[in-house]
Formats: C-alpha cells, structure tokens, sequence
C-alpha cells in the first residue's frame, strides 16, 4: 500500500423530510476500512457523495440526490451549506483524506429509490431509510456522523448557523472505535 494520501471532496445532503426525518443511507464495504485495515460491520450515513473535477458543490449534490434518492432538483428545497469537517481510511486500498461538507436539503416526498445508484454503490449499499433524531439515537448499528445527534435538531428547526461550522468526523461511537464514515461511490 503507498503511504501518499489522497484527498477526496464530498458533499453530505442533510435531506430532511415534513416529518423532521433525516434520509440515511446503510453501506456494507469489507474494503474499506479505517487506517489501520480494520472493518467494522455496516453503518448508516447522510446521502451524497465526490465532487468530480470541475464540479460545482450544488451540481454534485444534484446529482448524488438523484443518484441515490431518485429525486429530481425540484422536489427538494436546497438550504445552506453548514457545515464540514475531514477524516482518513483507506478506500481502495490507499489512504484517502475525506473532506466532506454538508448540505441541508428539504423535501415531501418520502418515496425514494436506489434504482439509480451506481455499480460500486449497488455493491455496498444495502438500504435507504428515513430517520427521526430518536432512531438515530436508538439505533443499534452505527450512524455516521457520530455528532448528528448533537447537531441535527438545530437543522431540523430551520436554526442554520451565519457560517458552516466544523464537525469532528473522526469522533467514534463510545462502544466501538476507529469506525469508517463513508464508502466509495
């Protein structure tokens, strides 16, 4: 394995249904692993996924809305971007820097598909579901960020702070450490 580190942007979708639920999505990926190769079991995280070269943040977040909802731009109500934050693992076997940032998004639809997801996704995503904050907490696998909890009512109720704040995504579950928090699209 090369020690140079590759970086990686993303954009997170903060979709948020009329009933205050977040849209999370539930990997399974062997191969990807926190820095020192260890697989933790599947895990639930936010929509979205790599800005391309050249891509815009929102052109990217349209596209991963409906590469992995099926939704179109006019069925979500875009927000603000805010907030980021970064972490390492190892994605296809090299060590890769993820600098996410997260979008809020708002919808009423509650149908959604992965019929649109692409051929790496389809090998690691085994669901899609919507979430209210309870759930999250009192969900027995885990759910990435680990911070959501802590930061999603102020999303919920339209609080967005005047500038995207920083997450620590590194933060882990007290029960289990050193857990990924993405997969490969």
């Amino acid at each position: 394995m090369s020690n140079q580190i590759l970086i990686r942007n993303s954009v997170k979708i903060l979709l948020i249904n009329d009933k205050d639920e977040i849209l999370l999505m539930c990997a399974d990926d062997p191969s990807t692993t926190t820095k020192d190769g260890i697989y933790h079991g599947k895990f639930w995280f936010t929509i979205g996924g790599e800005i391309e070269p050249e891509e815009e943040i929102m052109d990217a977040a349209i596209r991963e809305l409906k590469e992995e909802t099926g939704l179109n731009p006019e069925d979500v109500k875009f927000g603000p971007k805010v907030w980021h934050g970064e972490f390492e693992l190892i994605l296809c076997g090299k060590i890769t820097l993820l600098r996410e940032q997260f979008i809020v998004a708002h919808t009423n639809k509650t149908e959604v598909t992965l019929k649109h997801l692409t051929a790496n996704e389809r090998k690691v995503i085994k669901k899609i579901a919507w979430f209210g904050l309870d759930d999250i907490i009192s969900c027995h696998e885990t759910v990435y960020p680990v911070v959501l909890p802590k930061y999603l009512p102020n999303i919920i109720n339209k609080n967005y702070p005047p500038k995207p704040i920083w997450i620590d995504l590194t933060k882990q579950p007290e029960s289990k450490t050193n857990i990924v928090t993405t997969f490969l699209d």
